[in-house]
């Protein structure tokens, strides 16, 4: 019996043991697997590459993003600078525009003050020549041989004072080159006269009312209509006839 039972004791130690040794086992391996599941190294480096990769993606994001903002900004610069010049150039332009049609206000009037007192002096110059000298039928008639030359009274040919050719007495040509019925000569005043009246050989009764630069001497230049004519008439020798 007390061996039965001695037996009966070591069996249940022994089933007592090989339970608490099938425990401490299922235990460890519960451990470890957990300990392999949190601390896989392969895993760890797997989830390490793919942050790093995941910044780096981030980072280049921000560079791209950065680059973006500042090329926008060099051409909203370089977009303010061209039209900073543009306007500039506008400006410039503008003040030398209305700077030259300011000259050229002046320069107008300006000539238009010596037109106005030329035609002044001119018609202040004829108010003291002598009156025509009436025709004269007595016997002392004065005839000289002059050389005779044309002019015409076109505007482009003359110096105009307002736009209008006048002699040296004042009288104005540009729409007749008749007075009163008479021709009117450019003479040298030292030979004949102004105001005197005159009969030229081949054209009829004229009145001295010009000048000229070069009519010095026995010289007459007779007023026509055109400049085609003046170079018709040429220049010829003629017989006038002082009354």
């Amino acid at each position: 019996m007390k061996l039965i039972k001695y037996m009966m004791l070591f069996g249940t130690a022994m089933i007592g043991m090989f339970t608490f040794v099938g425990q401490a086992d299922a235990a460890q391996i519960g451990i470890g697997t957990e300990q392999k599941i949190v601390q896989n190294p392969i895993e760890l480096e797997r989830q390490a590459i793919e942050e790093e990769r995941q910044k780096e993606i981030a980072r280049q994001k921000k560079i791209a993003e950065e680059k973006r903002i500042a090329e926008e900004k060099r051409i909203a610069e370089e977009k303010r600078l061209e039209a900073e010049r543009i306007a500039a150039e506008k400006e410039k332009a503008e003040k030398e525009r209305l700077a030259k049609l300011e000259a050229e206000r002046k320069a107008e009037e300006a000539r238009k003050e010596a037109e106005r007192a030329a035609a002044k002096k001119a018609a202040a110059s004829s108010n003291k020549k002598t009156t025509a000298t009436p025709v004269s039928t007595s016997a002392g008639k004065k005839v000289i041989t002059v050389e005779s030359t044309a002019y015409s009274n076109d505007i482009a040919d003359n110096k105009a004072y307002g736009g209008r050719v006048l002699t040296a007495t004042g009288h104005d040509v540009t729409d007749s080159i008749y007075y009163n019925g008479m021709r009117i000569i450019a003479v040298d005043p030292a030979v004949i006269p102004l105001g005197s009246k005159v009969h030229i050989q081949g054209v009829g009764d004229a009145i001295a009312l010009d000048t000229g630069g070069r009519i010095k001497g026995h010289i007459v230049d007779l007023l026509v209509d055109s400049k085609q004519d003046a170079i018709q008439w040429g220049r010829r020798h003629i017989k006038v006839t002082l009354y």
